[in-house]
C-alpha cells in the first residue's frame, strides 16, 4: 500500500511530484500510529525518522525544505534562503522555490494544504492554512511572493486545495463566522459551520486566479481518520501528514 496519496491534479502535468502522506504503514505508536511525519507533536524522534525513509523512499523525493508553522502569513522563498535554513527553519506558514529537485513540504492534522503550480516558469509553491492563515491570506500572500520572486502570472497557476477538516466538520463560534463571512463573504459557511476551502477559494479568485484552475479534495480529515490525522477528531494529540511538492528534473 502506498504512503501516500498523489494530488493527480498537478501531477499529471508531469511538471511535479506532489502529494500528502496517509497515516499508514509508518512505525509509530499511538496516538500517533503510524506514519506520523512531524518531530514537534511529542513522537519517538527515530519513529519519525524512519517514517520519513518510508515516504521518501516510495515517492523518490529528496532535499526537504520544511519551516516552523505558527499559523501567521510569512512566505520564505527556499531559492535565496542560506545554509542556516536547514538547520534551523524559520518561522513561516508557505514556502515558494524554482529549483528542481528541492521538496518543499508542510504539516497538517485538519489545516488546508495549498499546492501551487506556476506551470510557466515553472515555479511551485505550498501553504499551511488554518483559520488564522486562512484569515490572514496566506494562500494570497503565497501567490503575491511567487510573483515578487519568479514573476509568477496568476492566470498560469494551477491550485489545489488537499485534505483537511471540511465544513461537515468544522464547526465554530459565532464571531469567527461573522468575520469569516465579513472578509470573504458568506459562502464560507453553513450555519455553525465554516468552510475554510471556500474561504481561501474565494481569497484566490479575487486575487486573478481562474477558478477553473482550482482543485479542491473532498476528503475530511476528521471524517477520515483511518486515513489522515485529525487534530479536532484526536483531542488534539496525533500525528500530522507531510503535504509536499517537488519540481521534477528536466529529462
Amino acid at each position: 500500500m502506498k504512503a501516500y496519496h498523489a494530488i493527480q491534479e498537478l501531477q499529471a502535468t508531469g511538471i511535479v511530484t506532489t502529494g500528502i502522506s496517509l497515516r499508514t504503514d509508518g512505525v509509530s505508536h499511538a496516538p500517533y500510529a503510524s506514519l506520523n511525519l512531524a518531530e514537534h507533536v511529542g513522537d519517538d524522534a527515530n519513529a519519525v525518522a524512519t517514517n520519513r525513509k518510508i515516504l521518501f523512499q516510495q515517492t523518490g523525493l529528496r532535499d526537504p525544505r520544511y519551516c516552523r508553522q505558527v499559523h501567521g502569513n510569512r512566505v520564505i522563498d527556499v531559492d535565496n534562503a542560506t545554509e542556516a535554513f536547514l538547520e534551523n527553519p524559520p518561522e513561516a506558514d508557505a514556502l515558494i522555490s524554482t529549483q528542481r529537485g528541492v521538496t518543499l513540504g508542510i504539516f497538517t492534522a485538519d489545516c488546508v494544504p495549498i499546492f501551487i503550480l506556476d506551470v510557466e516558469t515553472p515555479a511551485i509553491g505550498i501553504a499551511h492554512a488554518g483559520w488564522r492563515g486562512t484569515f490572514a491570506r496566506i494562500a494570497v500572500n503565497t501567490l503575491a511572493q511567487m510573483k515578487d520572486s519568479f514573476g509568477t502570472v496568476p492566470t498560469n497557476c494551477r491550485v489545489h486545495l488537499g485534505p483537511s477538516i471540511q465544513k461537515c466538520c468544522y464547526t465554530v463560534d459565532a464571531e469567527l463566522l461573522t468575520q469569516f463571512a465579513e472578509r470573504f463573504g458568506s459562502t464560507v459557511h453553513d450555519g455553525t459551520n465554516l468552510s475554510l476551502q471556500t474561504a481561501n477559494v474565494n481569497q484566490l479568485v479575487e486575487a486573478g486566479l481562474p477558478f477553473d484552475s482550482i482543485s479542491i479534495s473532498p476528503l475530511c480529515t476528521a471524517c477520515r481518520t483511518d486515513l489522515f490525522y485529525s487534530h479536532r477528531a484526536e483531542n488534539g494529540r496525533t500525528g500530522r501528514m507531510l503535504s509536499f511538492i517537488q519540481l521534477n528534473s528536466e529529462n
